[in-house]
């Protein structure tokens, strides 16, 4: 048996990813490798510390998946990254795609969400509703975006 302690990991984003390991219960596995080169290690001590003592894992969660959310979104409505600062123009259009008439789409096909966004969502496994979204979800999206 090798009693030896592992050495250290040399390389930055494979330590991320490994630390991302400990919030696997808040933040999506299939984004790890991601969210690890993306995130500093600041940044992934900030998410732990927030998951521990602050605003908890589920709210946590939520804001991750909101956010996930959104970024796909975007990028399949527009084939851009979510921008920061939220665009007005673009808060608008996601209002457009997401609070829709489903009595008016029966009639109009190009009302609401445009299909190949609607598939672009429902592949990533994003979307899993094919009516129009709650005010209440649309609402609490938006805010996150804003924050």
């Amino acid at each position: 048996m090798d009693l030896r302690l592992p050495k250290p990991v040399p390389d930055q984003k494979l330590r991320r990813a490994e630390a991302l390991d400990a919030l696997d219960s808040v933040l999506p596995f299939d984004r790890r490798d991601f969210l690890a080169e993306l995130l500093t290690d600041d940044d992934v001590a900030t998410l732990r510390h927030l998951a521990k003592e602050g605003i908890g894992e589920n709210s946590l969660r939520a804001l991750a998946s909101d956010l996930g959310y959104l970024e796909a979104w975007s990028l399949a409505a527009t084939g851009f990254s979510l921008p920061w600062p939220a665009p007005e123009a673009l808060l608008i259009k996601f209002v457009a795609q997401h609070l829709w008439d489903p009595a008016k789409r029966e009639t109009d096909v190009s009302h609401g969400m445009p299909e190949d966004v609607t598939a672009a969502l429902k592949s990533a496994k994003l979307l899993r509703v094919d009516g129009p979204h709650a005010p209440n979800t649309v609402r609490r999206r938006l805010s996150n975006w804003s924050t």
